[in-house]
């Protein structure tokens, strides 16, 4: 790959700790003009950088302008075992989003710094390259695709905005619904959602144990973090299906985020996950919050597009999702 010649006196560098203000002020200044709202806080890059897994010093790249201020940020985290699909993610400021040498510069660590992991997948599996760009983001969009990345799935987000008339939830006989217990769930919850995405496209397999820790790192870093709204349909003592959401969206607590929502096969088809979406938005009206939104994959095949549009939520925007492959093989990620 031929290097990419950034303008005059711009210099790349890994981030760091100190970077976090800025890094989070080029996102929501993005998120801003592609959504009018924050996306995240200061906190909230604090604590992504202080995850465990991840080395700010080999998982991200900052580029920087001839008076050092943050221009274009990129980050590839370790997915974990097997190591065959690897998520990157790139921003670039507003103010030169349209100059294709910071993107292409930036996708150009990405796909590096990638490769490097290709030696920890087994050896006969293919080993991909994953990022993403809004619809509507086309500079992103047109970079990746210059990289050689083919699109291979559309993502939504949705959302509903609350009402005093939300329908009450209507539970099949024997499930009942009640929040998650810290720590005495989360290993039955971890399974539950290994188990529920086992079927959907895109999910990978991994070890449970390294889910249960990497499950249990996250929360131990998230200061916003609260069980009570993490709500679990459960059938007897086993977990049938859950809704996790978040007390606020980039800092805005009038905005909740659900992620995940699933249902375990044995248990769907009997309305526990149009339950759940009642029991959550009811919930989330009752502490104040004017709207929930969750991302979700177009083209999901357990009709949980129907659901969600059953409950109220519509479609706010979409975003496409790109794949390079770095190394031929035996795939190892679910495509149906």
């Amino acid at each position: 790959m031929t290097p990419v010649r950034l303008p005059e006196r711009w210099t790349g560098r890994p981030g760091r700790t100190e970077d976090a203000a800025e890094a989070n002020r080029l996102f929501n200044e993005r998120s801003q003009h592609f959504y009018g709202t924050n996306q995240t806080t200061e906190d909230e890059i604090r604590a992504w950088m202080s995850m465990p897994h991840f080395d700010l010093s080999r998982d991200t790249y900052t580029l920087r302008d001839e008076s050092d201020a943050l221009r274009g940020w990129a980050h590839l985290r370790d997915p974990g075992e097997p190591y065959v699909a690897l998520h990157a993610g790139i921003s670039v400021a507003i103010e030169h989003m349209h100059d294709p040498r910071i993107w292409d510069a930036l996708v150009e660590w990405c796909d590096s710094r990638a490769r490097e992991y290709i030696a920890m997948a087994p050896a006969e599996a293919r080993v991909t390259l994953w990022l993403t760009g809004l619809s509507t983001d086309t500079d992103r969009c047109q970079a990746i695709e210059r990289a050689g990345a083919q699109r291979i799935r559309v993502g939504h987000r949705m959302r509903i905005d609350l009402h005093d008339d939300l329908p009450e939830p209507v539970w099949p006989d024997g499930v009942a619904v009640r929040t998650y217990q810290h720590e005495d769930d989360l290993e039955a919850l971890v399974a539950a959602t290994q188990e529920s995405f086992a079927d959907h496209w895109g999910h990978v397999d991994s070890p449970l144990e390294e889910e249960i820790k990497r499950w249990r790192e996250r929360i131990g870093a998230d200061k916003t973090f609260d069980p009570s709204l993490w709500y679990l349909a459960v059938d007897g003592r086993q977990i049938a299906g859950f809704a996790l959401c978040s007390p606020d969206i980039g800092g805005d607590p009038a905005r909740s985020e659900l992620d995940p929502l699933a249902v375990r096969a044995a248990w769907r088809r009997k309305g526990i996950g149009l339950a759940l979406l009642h029991h959550a938005f009811r919930e989330a009206l009752a502490r104040g919050q004017a709207a929930v939104e969750l991302e979700m994959d177009s083209e999901n095949l357990t009709g949980a597009a129907r659901l969600y549009e059953r409950a109220g939520m519509h479609v706010i925007r979409r975003e496409y999702i790109y794949e390079k492959e770095l190394r031929p093989g035996t795939d190892l990620v679910k495509r149906v």
